[in-house]
Formats: structure tokens, sequence, C-alpha cells
């Protein structure tokens, strides 16, 4: 039976992950959708991301509506997941700066938690060149709902 999660159970399952799926929609109505990594801030409703130059920034900066899902999969019934309805937002200077921080940051204290890594920085985001620049998000959270089937 399916079931919708609580307002608690939605802000448990956005803290503990890392990876989800975000869906944007391109000039000519395509919908596009990729995995991103993310850092989820509580305390802003917000997610910090990251990623390089590439068709997915081309899209959100021209449309900045988003759609994102976070889910835990046990099997085909045991599941988790919440999905955001939000908006892009493109960071530079001092808070893209802060951004990175934070994603290195917590992001490797939250994989050294769920795993037994010991992973002392996350190498791709050291990985910043002429080549290869990265791009410091945010994703304000509009809305949120959960649910789940156990």
């Amino acid at each position: 039976m399916i079931n919708n999660l609580s307002p608690e159970e939605i802000e448990k399952i956005l803290s503990r992950n890392y990876i989800a799926h975000l869906a944007c929609v391109d000039e000519n109505s395509t919908p596009y959708l990729v995995p991103i990594t993310f850092y989820y801030q509580a305390e802003e409703n917000a997610f910090v991301c990251y990623t390089s130059e590439g068709k997915k920034i081309e899209i959100l900066r021209k449309n900045p509506k988003v759609s994102v899902l976070v889910s835990e999969v046990e099997d085909l019934s045991h599941w988790r997941s919440v999905s955001i309805a939000g908006t892009f937002e493109e960071l530079t200077g001092a808070e893209a700066f802060e951004g990175i921080k934070i994603l290195s940051t917590r992001l490797t204290k939250l994989i050294n938690d769920q795993s037994n890594q010991n992973v002392k920085f996350i190498n791709d985001m050291a990985r910043v060149n002429e080549n290869n620049a990265k791009v410091i998000y945010r994703i304000h959270v509009h809305s949120k709902v959960g649910r789940c089937e156990d």
C-alpha cells in the first residue's frame, strides 16, 4: 500500500542522501533528466549542487524551474521517495566558494558516516581547470511531497 511520508520523514530522507535525479525542460519543451550530487541545507530549504558546464546548465540558465526526485529503494514493494518542485540559482563569487566548501566538507562527512570508506576529499571538486569548469548552484525548494510503500 502506498502512503504519504510525514514532514519529519521527508526531512530525514533529504538529509541522509546525496544523489538525486533532476528534471528540467529545454526551449523545445523536451524534458531532460539527469542524476545530480547534492547536499540538502534544511535551514535554507535548498539543495547545494555542482556540475560541469554542459547541456543541463544551458537548459537551467534559460528555464530555472526544476523537479528533483530523491529515492531510497530496497525492492519493488519497499521504497521511499521525495519529489521536489524548485528553482535553479547559479552561485558566483563568495556564494560559489561557500557552496563548494559546504559540498566538500559535508558530503565527505555524510559519505564517511554511511559507509566503510574513508573519503578525505571529493576529488572531482578539485579537478577544476579551464577545460573542466565547475558550476555551483542552489535549488530553492518550493514544495516537497513524500511517498512510500512498505
